[in-house]
């Protein structure tokens, strides 16, 4: 989980450096973002599962 949060970081701060409202506003997003994918990765693990 917290390499995608790294990366979502990361992605921010690169964005954040051409985008006009700046570091922190891009480095929020990428963090939710990668926070997101994560959440969705777990999403599809725990579909397969059946209760037994």
């Amino acid at each position: 989980m917290w390499w995608k949060l790294l990366i979502g970081a990361i992605v921010g701060l690169l964005v954040g450096h051409f985008v006009t409202p700046g570091y922190w506003l891009w480095v929020i997003v990428g963090l939710v973002a990668g926070y997101l994918a994560e959440l969705w990765a777990q999403r599809g693990e725990n579909t397969g599962q059946t209760t037994g």
